[in-house]
C-alpha cells in the first residue's frame, strides 16, 4: 500500500493581517470538515461556508441521549495511542480511559439458537484467538487462491476447531458465520471473502489501546476540541455560524473561475477553493452527476475499488440490567443451521442473521449494544419500527433467555446510517476489488490542479491511510486545510 502525503499537522503560525480571505467552500461538516475548517479559521482564514445536509454537524460523530445516558451512535472507541490524533487531542485533557484503566475484563461467552451455551472458558480462547492470531496477519498468504481474508480464516480457524474437540462439529459452521459477521464490525463489508488478506496485512493501525472509551462523555466530545469549544467555550471557533444545515450540495462546476457549487435548494454559492468531505459511499453514488466536469479517469478508478459498506448498532436500555450478576464483556451469538435456514426464507426476519454479539457499554451500566453486519444491517434498518422493537425482544430472548432472568427493556433504539441519503453506510476498507482494479487511495485524495492550483480537495475517513477510523477524518481534514494554508501564503 503507498503512503498518502500528509502536509505538516502543526498549526501553521500566521497572522491575519498577511493573509487575504479566499473563498473556501467546506462541503460535509463530519469530523473532517469541521477539523479542516476550524484549522483555516485558527490561521486567519476567515471566508468559510460549510454546507451540510443534514439538521446537525458531526457526520458519522453522533451521539444522542438514552434515559440517563449521552451515547454514541456513530465512532466510539478511541483505536490506538501512537499516532492517533484523537488520543492526542483528548488524552492531555483527561477524558479518555484506556480499558486497561478500566478494570474491564474481556470476556465472552458464547450463545446458541437452540439455546445451548458455549462457555466462557472455550469462547473467550477462541474468540482471542480469532482476533490476536487471524485477523492480526503474520503468516505467508501469497499462495491465498482468492487473496480474501474469508480463505485465510476459515484455514486458520478449522484448523483451531480441530485441535480444540471442546467445539462440537456441529457447531463450526455456525461459529464461522459469527466470526464472519464479528469481522464485518471491523470492516464493513458484506462477507470476509470480499476483505483482502493483505489489506489487513499492512493495514496502518496506531499502536497502543484500541478499546479506548470517553468515559461518562461520547466521541462527539472531539467535535468541541476541534471547535476550541473545549476546554475553554470562551475561545471556540466560530464554525457552528458559518455552517449552513439542511444544505445539500447538487454540483460542484469547478472549470470555472471562480468553482460555482449549486445546492438542492437552487442557491449558487462561489469559492476559490472547495474541500469535499461526503462519505465515500455518497461519493460512488453521486460522482457522475455531482461533478462538472467529470473527475479524472485514477480517482473515479479508486472512488469504485476501494470497498464502502455499513454496520448497525442496536441499543437497549434496562432499568434493571438482567446480566449484571454475570460479569462478561462480550455474548456472541450463532444460529443453527436448522434456524438459519429458516430465517433465510423469511424476509422480514432475515435481517437476524447479521447479530453477532452484544456488548456492554463502559461507564453507562444500564445499556446493552447489539452489532448488526453484513448486508442485514441496512434490511434491519428498513424493518418497520413496531415489528423491529418486537423483533428485537424476540431475539434476546431466544438467545439469553434460557441463561438469564431477563428484565423489560425501556427502549430500543438503533442507527440508521445505511438507509441515510446522506451517509450510505459507516466506513470505507480496502477488499480484493481494491488490488484487483488496480485502485490507489492516494488517487481519491489527490486534489484537483487548475494551473498549479489545487482548487478541488478530498478529505474524509476514506482519504486516510487510517481509513475507517475516525482521527482519519481528523488528520485528512487537517490535511486539506494545510494545503490551502500552505499554497495560498506562498502565491496569493
Amino acid at each position: 500500500m503507498r503512503l498518502l502525503i500528509l502536509f505538516c499537522f502543526t498549526t501553521c503560525v500566521l497572522s491575519s493581517e498577511k493573509i487575504s480571505s479566499p473563498r473556501i467552500i467546506v462541503v460535509g461538516s463530519g469530523a473532517s470538515g469541521i477539523a479542516a475548517a476550524s484549522r483555516l479559521l485558527d490561521n486567519g482564514f476567515n471566508n468559510i461556508t460549510i454546507l451540510e445536509a443534514e439538521n446537525r454537524i458531526g457526520g458519522r460523530v453522533y451521539s444522542i441521549e438514552i434515559g440517563d445516558y449521552l451515547v454514541d451512535i456513530g465512532g466510539q472507541w478511541v483505536h490506538g495511542e501512537k499516532s492517533n490524533v484523537a488520543f492526542e487531542l483528548a488524552g492531555p485533557l483527561g477524558l479518555l480511559e484506556k480499558s486497561s484503566d478500566s478494570g474491564l475484563k474481556f470476556n465472552h461467552k458464547i450463545f446458541g439458537s437452540s439455546g445451548e451455551v458455549i462457555p466462557e472458558s472455550v469462547a473467550t480462547p477462541l474468540i482471542d484467538y480469532f482476533i490476536d492470531n487471524v485477523t492480526h496477519i503474520y503468516d505467508d498468504i501469497d499462495n491465498l487462491k482468492t487473496g480474501s481474508f474469508g480463505e485465510y480464516a476459515e484455514a486458520k480457524l478449522y484448523e483451531y476447531f480441530k485441535n480444540h474437540p471442546e467445539i462440537t462439529t456441529d457447531q463450526y459452521q455456525p461459529l464461522l458465520h459469527s466470526l464472519n459477521m464479528m469481522r464485518m464490525e471491523e470492516d464493513a463489508a458484506s462477507d470476509w471473502y470480499e476483505v483482502s488478506a493483505r489489506a489487513l496485512r499492512d493495514f496502518e493501525g496506531c499502536e497502543g489501546d484500541h478499546e479506548i472509551n470517553w468515559k461518562n462523555r461520547t466521541y462527539s466530545t472531539i467535535l468541541d476540541i476541534l471547535m476550541k469549544k473545549y476546554p475553554n467555550p470562551e475561545k471556540e471557533l466560530p464554525v457552528k455560524d458559518i455552517t449552513k444545515l439542511n444544505t445539500k450540495v447538487t454540483e460542484i462546476k469547478f472549470d470555472e473561475t471562480p468553482i460555482k457549487v449549486t445546492t438542492a435548494d437552487g442557491q449558487e454559492h462561489f469559492a476559490d477553493y472547495v474541500i469535499i468531505t461526503p462519505s465515500l459511499g455518497v461519493i460512488k453514488k453521486n460522482y457522475n452527476k455531482l461533478f462538472n466536469p467529470p473527475l479524472p479517469e485514477k480517482k473515479i478508478t479508486a472512488i469504485n475499488n476501494i470497498s464502502y459498506g455499513g454496520v448497525a448498532k442496536i441499543i437497549l436500555h434496562y432499568e434493571n440490567p438482567w446480566w449484571l450478576n454475570d460479569p462478561i464483556y462480550g455474548r456472541s451469538i450463532y444460529w443453527t443451521e436448522e434456524d438459519r435456514k429458516e430465517l433465510e426464507n423469511d424476509p422480514k426476519k432475515k435481517w437476524m442473521l447479521g447479530v453477532h454479539r452484544g456488548l456492554i457499554i463502559e461507564h453507562k451500566p444500564k445499556l446493552f449494544l447489539l452489532w448488526v453486519c453484513g448486508p442485514y444491517a441496512r434490511e434491519m434498518e428498513l424493518t418497520p419500527e413496531e415489528l423491529f422493537q418486537d423483533q428485537v425482544k424476540q431475539l434476546v430472548n431466544k438467545f439469553f433467555g434460557k441463561a438469564y432472568n431477563l428484565t423489560e427493556p425501556t427502549i430500543i433504539t438503533r442507527s440508521l446510517w445505511n438507509t441515510n441519503e446522506n451517509f450510505l453506510g459507516t466506513y470505507s476498507s480496502h477488499g480484493v476489488k481494491y488490488y484487483m482494479g488496480d485502485a490507489h487511495i492516494e488517487d481519491y485524495a489527490a486534489p484537483i490542479m487548475k494551473n498549479d492550483k489545487p482548487v478541488l480537495l478530498f478529505a474524509g475517513e476514506g482519504t486516510s491511510t487510517h481509513y475507517g477510523m475516525v482521527h482519519g477524518a481528523i488528520e485528512t481534514g487537517w490535511r486539506e486545510a494545510d494545503r490551502i494554508i500552505i499554497y495560498h501564503t506562498k502565491n496569493e
